[in-house]
C-alpha cells in the first residue's frame, strides 16, 4: 500500500487490535486469535506508521543539522595590515 507523506494513515486496524486486546486482559483470556485478512491489514497499517516515523526521524535530523549551521560563525581575519612598516 503506497501512501504519500501527506496521506493520512489507516489507524483502524491497530485501534481495532488494541480494543480486541482490552477486552481480552478484561476477560482474563491469554491468547488472542487474529483472522489472516486483519493481520494482513495490520501490517500494513504498521508499515505506515512505520514508515511515516522514519521518514519525520529524517526530516528531524536534516532541520536540526541546518540549524545547527545557521549558527555558525566564521569569522576571518586578514590582519589589515598590521605590523607592516610604513
Amino acid at each position: 500500500m503506497t501512501q504519500s507523506n501527506n496521506s493520512k494513515i489507516q489507524t483502524r486496524p491497530i485501534e481495532d487490535l488494541i480494543g480486541r486486546i482490552r477486552t481480552l486482559r478484561q476477560k482474563g483470556e491469554r491468547q488472542i486469535v487474529i483472522p489472516a485478512k486483519e493481520a494482513d491489514q495490520l501490517a500494513d497499517s504498521l508499515t505506515q506508521v512505520m514508515t511515516r516515523m522514519v521518514t519525520i526521524q529524517e526530516e528531524i535530523i536534516e532541520a536540526l543539522k541546518t540549524a545547527k549551521e545557521a549558527q555558525t560563525i566564521n569569522i576571518e581575519m586578514d590582519g589589515g595590515g598590521f605590523g607592516e612598516k610604513k
